[in-house]
C-alpha cells in the first residue's frame, strides 16, 4: 500500500468510525430520553449475564444447561417488558431489579420462580406499577403451594377454623393440629398439614390476614364436617371430650393483593 492509499485508508476509517460514534450517541441519546423496550431488555440482560454468569459449573453438560437457563430467563424478561406500552416505559428501579437479579441466582432453573421473577423485574419498568423492595424477598420466601392458595384467597376470602378438644369434666381446652382452610373437602390429611403451613407462611410475610371480627358466611362453615382431618380429630376424641371450633375469615392484605396483580 502507497502513501496515498494509506492516507485514504486512514481517512476512510476516521470517517466510518465518526459516524458509528454518532450514530451509537444517537442511540444513547435515545434511550435517556425515551427509552424503548428494546433497550432496557438488553440492560437488564447484560445485568443477568454478569450476575448470573460467574456461577461455577461442573462439566460441559452443565455449563450447557445454565447458558440455556440464563437465555429462557432474559427471553421471559423482555417478553413480560415487550407487553408494557411504549408510553408507560421507564428504566428499573435498581433498588428493585438489582436484588432480584442477584436473589434469582439460585432460583431461575425453576420455571415457577423464573415466572416471578420476570414479572417483578417487568414491573419495576412500568410507570403504572408501584413495586414493594420486599416482593424479591417474598418470592424466595414461598412455594407453589403457597402461590396457589394466595390466588384462591384473591378471588374469595376463605373459612378457617381452629380445633379444640375440650373436657367435659374441668373444661380444659387443647388444641388441636392442623388449624383448617376450608374450600376443598377431597383433600388428604396431609394435604391439610401442608395448607395450614402454607397459612402460618403468607401470614408472617403479611400477605394474608386471619379475622376473627369479620367471619364468612355461617354455610361455608358447614362443609368442615366432610372434612377427613375433621373426621380424623372426632375419631381420636376421649370419652370426655367434644370439639370446640373457633372462626375466622382469611383474606388478602394490601401488601398481598399487589403482590398477587404484580407478581402472580
Amino acid at each position: 500500500m502507497d502513501e496515498k492509499d494509506k492516507q485514504l485508508y486512514e481517512t476512510t476509517l476516521v470517517v466510518e468510525s465518526a459516524k458509528q460514534t454518532a450514530e451509537l450517541g444517537k442511540e444513547v441519546a435515545s434511550d435517556i430520553i425515551r427509552p424503548t423496550s428494546k433497550s432496557i431488555g438488553e440492560n437488564i440482560g447484560y445485568l443477568v449475564d454478569g450476575t448470573l454468569g460467574w456461577l461455577g459449573v461442573w462439566g460441559q453438560k452443565q455449563k450447557i444447561k445454565q447458558k440455556k437457563y440464563i437465555e429462557d430467563y432474559k427471553n421471559e424478561i423482555n417478553k413480560n417488558i415487550e407487553a408494557i406500552p411504549q408510553e408507560n416505559l421507564k428504566e428499573p428501579t435498581m433498588s428493585v431489579v438489582g436484588p432480584a437479579i442477584a436473589s434469582s441466582i439460585f432460583y431461575y432453573e425453576n420455571d415457577y420462580y423464573k415466572k416471578m421473577f420476570s414479572k417483578l423485574i417487568a414491573a419495576s419498568c412500568d410507570k403504572t406499577k408501584s413495586v414493594h423492595p420486599a416482593y424479591t424477598t417474598i418470592i424466595k420466601e414461598i412455594d407453589p403451594l403457597d402461590a396457589q392458595l394466595l390466588m384462591k384467597i384473591s378471588n374469595k376470602a376463605l373459612p378457617y377454623v381452629k380445633i379444640f378438644s375440650e373436657s367435659t369434666l374441668n373444661g380444659k381446652i387443647q388444641p388441636l393440629y392442623p388449624n383448617i382452610i376450608i374450600y376443598d373437602t377431597n383433600l388428604r390429611i396431609d394435604e391439610y398439614f401442608n395448607l395450614s403451613k402454607s397459612i402460618d407462611n403468607l401470614d408472617r410475610l403479611k400477605l394474608i390476614s386471619i379475622r376473627n371480627d369479620i367471619i364468612c358466611f355461617e354455610n361455608e362453615y358447614q362443609t368442615l364436617n366432610d372434612c377427613s382431618i375433621y373426621q380424623l380429630h372426632l375419631k381420636n376424641l376421649e370419652p370426655n371430650e367434644r370439639i370446640s371450633i373457633r372462626k375466622y375469615r382469611v383474606e388478602l392484605t394490601e401488601l398481598g393483593r399487589s403482590f398477587v396483580q404484580l407478581v402472580l
